[in-house]
Parts: C-alpha cells; sequence; structure tokens
C-alpha cells in the first residue's frame, strides 16, 4: 500500500501539484540521516523550495524556519526567512509557526535575540520593531500552541511599556499585567514546557515587585509580611482587605474581567 500511494503521488509531483511534492518532501526527509548522501540532502530540499514557491503554505513555513535556524542545508537568511514567513501567513492565517516566527521578529526587530535559536549573530534582521504588530501575530500562536503565551506576553508587557514612555501602566482598569500573567501561566503549564522548569523573567520580576508593594496604596511590606494577592487574576498584591476592595472599585474588576478576552484586537478594544 506505502508503494502504491507513492507511486499516486509521484505522478502528482510530475504535474507539479505543490501538496504532493509537500509530501514526497516529508517522506524522503523522515528518511534521511547522518549517512545520507549530500546529493540525497540536495534533493529533498529542492522538493521544499519548490512546494513552496508552487504556493504551498506549509512548505513556506517550513522553509522560514529553515532559512532563520540556518541548518539542514539551508544558510541562515533572516530576510528570506522573514519573506517565506509572510508568504506562509497570507496563504493561511491561522498558521501558528508563521505566526510565531513573525511575532518574535517584530518583537525584537534588528536586535540581537540573544535567547533565540534563530540568533546567534549581532544582526537579526532590518526591520522595525513593532510592539503591535507583535501582541498581533504572537496572540494567533498563543491561540493555537500554549507555549507561546510566554512570548505573547511579553509582548503585550513590551506594547504596554511602548505605550507609557518605557514604564508599565498601573492604574485600575488600564492594567495589562492580568492578562500578562495569564498568558505566561499558560506557557508554564503547557505539555511542552513540563519538566523544563523555564520561567518568564517578566512575570517572575513583576511578582517579586507585587508581593513587596501594595498595588493600591503603594505601601511596602514590612519583614515575614505578606500582602493578599488577588484570588481571580494572581497579578495584584494588596496589604489590607479595604485596598483590595477599593482597587476592585476603582477598575480592577475590569482588568480581571479582561483577562478571558483572548483575541488581541478585541482586548485592545475592550480598554
Amino acid at each position: 500500500q506505502e508503494r502504491t500511494g507513492l507511486e499516486w503521488i509521484n505522478k502528482a509531483v510530475a504535474k507539479d501539484y505543490p501538496a504532493a511534492i509537500f509530501e514526497l518532501f516529508n517522506f524522503r526527509s523522515s528518511a534521511l540521516t547522518s549517512l545520507s548522501s549530500t546529493m540525497a540532502h540536495e534533493e529533498c530540499n529542492n522538493l521544499l523550495v519548490k512546494a513552496a514557491n508552487l504556493g504551498h503554505g506549509q512548505a513556506n513555513s517550513r522553509l522560514a524556519m529553515r532559512y532563520l535556524s540556518g541548518d539542514n542545508g539551508f544558510e541562515k537568511d533572516r530576510v528570506k526567512g522573514y519573506f517565506r514567513a509572510s508568504v506562509a501567513f497570507a496563504l493561511d492565517d491561522t498558521d501558528c509557526s508563521a505566526a510565531q516566527m513573525l511575532g518574535l521578529m517584530y518583537l525584537h526587530g534588528s536586535e540581537l535575540l540573544e535567547e533565540s535559536k534563530f540568533s546567534q549573530e549581532s544582526e537579526f534582521l532590518d526591520l522595525e520593531a513593532s510592539p503591535y504588530l507583535a501582541c498581533y501575530y504572537m496572540n494567533i500562536a498563543a491561540n493555537v500552541v500554549d507555549v507561546y503565551g510566554g512570548q505573547y506576553s511579553n509582548a503585550l508587557f513590551s506594547l504596554d511599556k511602548h505605550l507609557h514612555n518605557g514604564d508599565y501602566c498601573e492604574v485600575p482598569g488600564y492594567n495589562v499585567l492580568p492578562a500578562v500573567f495569564f498568558w505566561a501561566s499558560k506557557y508554564r503549564d503547557s505539555d511542552m514546557n513540563k519538566g523544563c522548569k523555564m520561567e518568564l523573567e517578566v512575570p517572575k520580576e513583576i511578582e517579586k515587585l507585587g508581593q513587596r508593594f501594595c498595588s493600591s496604596c503603594g505601601r511596602e511590606a514590612q519583614a515575614d509580611e505578606k500582602f493578599k494577592q488577588c484570588s481571580r487574576c494572581k497579578a495584584q498584591w494588596y496589604c489590607s482587605k479595604e485596598c483590595q476592595v477599593e482597587a476592585w472599585k476603582a477598575g480592577h474588576n475590569k482588568d480581571c474581567k479582561r483577562v478571558g478576552i483572548l483575541n488581541f484586537e478585541d482586548y485592545l478594544n475592550s480598554f
């Protein structure tokens, strides 16, 4: 049956059907090993490029990954990586891999991505960072794959700082920290992250500050004093029940409710 199926795929490949070419690429790449000839690797890569050039979305997404990481016989080329990711997303706006790559590029722009597998060099891409576009793309990815929630939470935090001259807004009713913590927790609790014990620097940093200062009156905690944490969003701490009630009435109730809005544009329009 496998042989018969492969025969049909080869017939479709001969007629330049992109889906068949991509399927043949997957079949051949799964059989490649470190002992496979250079020609076998090149032929496999040529199939991927051909499928992408014929407009296959997943092929463009896979090709973008290879250009960005510079592996499997492809030289690292961030311009081509950006182009292929853009094509993949244009062909399928639910492609979470393409969305994640674009979001990552817009989050960092031309900066060095020291923690990214995509970068070992000082220049990433001649692209202006856009916190808004980073959030837009990362949100699409995070709604499909929980582990991308961490990158989306970082993008949300970057957008908030961008809108408030380098600092985040703590005004009740306009505070993004509950959403930042929500998406960070999706990342932290995701199956893909189990056993890794990876933590996000942004929530970790804010959590330390939150436990130290009351989110309502700003009073600093004394030695061994523990503030009361909001039971809903887990992102705010209060020195007393009175401060918690006051903050809730002042607008924190809106911040907590807003966390449930999973679409980025709807979330942004809710302010």
